[in-house]
C-alpha cells in the first residue's frame, strides 16, 4: 500500500447532492469529486459507471483544507433543469451557485502500489481535463506532489506538517470530530451513500458548524 498526494490552489466548488437553487459549496472536497478527478485522470466517463465504482472501492482518501480561503456567490439562469426526481424540466430557473477563492488543499489517496503507479501517471499525463470541483474552476498548478510509503492517507498528511483540518475515510491522529456525508459513489447514476469522515487536526469549523453546513 502507498499514498498519492495531490495539491491544488485558487478557484474552487466541492458541491455535495442538491436540486435546490442554492447550489452550496462544501467547505472541504467531497469524496466523490476525488474519485471524479482521478476518473478524469484516467480516462473513466461520467458513463462507466462501474469502472467509477470500481476506482472508488480501490482506494481510501483524506484532504487537508490548508486554506478554506473566501467565499464568493455567482447567480445563474439555467435552461431544462433538473427536478428532485431526477426528471428535466423545461423552462428558466435562477440559481446562486457559491465558490471558494484562494482556497488550498492537500490531497492523499491510500491504494495498493499498482493502482497507485496508474494514478501517477494518469494525473501527470490526463486524459481529460481536470478542475476542482465545476468545470470552472481549473488547476492553478500542477496536481502531483510525491508519493509516500504509507497505508493510512490521515497519517501521510500528518507526516507532510502542513498546517490545516484532515477530512479522512478513516481515523488519524488528533481526532476531533465525526461527521457523516453523503458523498460516496454507488452503482446507481447521480445516488450518493452516506460515510462516515473523521476530523482531526487544527480546527476550521466546529463539530456542529460542519453538521450544520451539511444538512
Amino acid at each position: 500500500m502507498k499514498t498519492l498526494i495531490l495539491k491544488t490552489e485558487g478557484l474552487s466548488a466541492y458541491g455535495l447532492q442538491t436540486f435546490d437553487v442554492h447550489r452550496r459549496a462544501n467547505h472541504f472536497p467531497t469524496r466523490s469529486a476525488i474519485v471524479g478527478l482521478l476518473a478524469a485522470a484516467l480516462g473513466i466517463t461520467r458513463q462507466e459507471h462501474q469502472a467509477l465504482y470500481e476506482l472508488s472501492e480501490q482506494i481510501t482518501t483524506a484532504v487537508q483544507v490548508n486554506l478554506a480561503g473566501e467565499k464568493m456567490m455567482d447567480y445563474h439562469t439555467v435552461q431544462n433543469f433538473r427536478s428532485p426526481d431526477g426528471k428535466i424540466q423545461k423552462g428558466t430557473k435562477p440559481t446562486y451557485r457559491e465558490y471558494w477563492c484562494d482556497s488550498e488543499h492537500t490531497f492523499a489517496i491510500s491504494a495498493e502500489s499498482e493502482l497507485i503507479r496508474k494514478l501517477e501517471a494518469a494525473v501527470k499525463t490526463p486524459k481529460f481535463t481536470l478542475f476542482q470541483g465545476r468545470k470552472c474552476c481549473p488547476l492553478t498548478r500542477p496536481l502531483f506532489d510525491r508519493v509516500l510509503d504509507e497505508s493510512n492517507p490521515a497519517i501521510a498528511l500528518k507526516k507532510l506538517a502542513n498546517k490545516g483540518q484532515v477530512f479522512s475515510d478513516v481515523e488519524g491522529e488528533n481526532q476531533v470530530a465525526r461527521i457523516q456525508v453523503r458523498d460516496k459513489l454507488t452503482l446507481v447514476p447521480r445516488k450518493y451513500a452516506m460515510r462516515m469522515v473523521y476530523v482531526s487536526g487544527e480546527m476550521i469549523k466546529s463539530e456542529q458548524e460542519a453538521l450544520n453546513e451539511l444538512t
